[in-house]
C-alpha cells in the first residue's frame, strides 16, 4: 500500500491507473483482455506505485460504444470473465493496497437492458416508458423528431420506435437516455451502487 492510501483524502493526490479490461491482459488466449488478466498483473500495478485502478466498463455490452452501452450493470461480460473473477480481482487489489474504482454510466442504458425492453413492449405513457425519455414526434404523422437536438455521435438525438414515438439518445441510438425524474431509475442505481 502506498503511504497516500493511508490518508482519508487519498484521492486528492492519488495515482490512478485506468484499465480498459478488453485490451489490458489476455489470460485465456482468446485475443481479448479479461478480468483475470487484471488480477494476474496486480504485482506489476503495485510496483508502479498506483493508489487505485479505474476499470472502464466490463459489463455485458454489444460494444456500440466501447462497453458504455451497458446491458446489465451488475454483471461481467462473459467474454471477460465472471463475477467470481471480478471478486478475485478486487480481493487481489485490496491485498496489494490498491483501491478499485468502477466506471459507472448513469446517463443511459443499452437498448438491450431489461428496462428498455420493457419500455418497448409497453404502451406510450406507461410507467415502463417513463423510465426513459419518450416523446411524440412533430409533423402531421409524428414523422419528425420531437426537436432538433443532435447526438454527440452525429445525426438526430432521437430514434423512432415501431409505434411511432421517439426516444432520446444523446450518444449512440443503442444507448437510450434514462429519465432521472423517475424513481425506478434511482432505485436501480441504488441497487447497483449499494448492493
Amino acid at each position: 500500500m502506498t503511504a497516500n492510501n493511508l490518508n482519508d483524502d487519498w484521492w486528492k493526490q492519488a495515482v490512478v491507473y485506468q484499465i480498459y479490461p478488453r485490451s489490458f491482459k489476455d489470460v485465456n488466449g482468446d485475443g481479448l483482455g479479461d478480468i483475470a488478466g487484471v488480477t494476474e498483473k496486480m504485482d506489476y500495478l503495485k510496483n508502479l506505485g498506483v493508489d487505485a485502478i479505474w476499470l472502464s466498463p466490463f459489463y455485458p455490452s454489444d460494444l456500440a460504444d466501447g462497453g458504455y452501452d451497458v446491458i446489465d450493470y451488475r454483471n461481467v461480460d462473459p467474454r471477460l470473465g465472471t463475477m467470481d473473477d471480478f471478486d478475485a480481482m478486487a480481493e487481489a487489489a485490496h491485498e496489494a493496497g490498491i483501491k478499485v474504482i468502477v466506471d459507472i454510466v448513469p446517463n443511459h442504458t443499452a437498448d438491450k437492458h431489461v428496462f428498455f425492453q420493457e419500455a418497448l413492449a409497453a404502451e406510450p405513457g406507461s410507467p415502463a416508458r417513463d423510465r426513459y425519455i419518450f416523446r411524440d414526434g412533430r409533423g402531421e404523422h409524428g414523422e419528425l423528431p420531437p426537436n432538433d437536438w443532435q447526438s454527440f455521435f452525429g445525426g438526430p438525438a432521437w430514434a423512432r420506435v415501431a409505434d411511432g414515438q421517439w426516444y432520446l439518445h444523446l450518444f449512440d441510438k443503442a444507448q437510450p437516455d434514462v429519465n432521472w425524474k423517475n424513481p425506478d431509475i434511482h432505485e436501480e442505481f441504488k441497487k447497483t451502487l449499494l448492493g
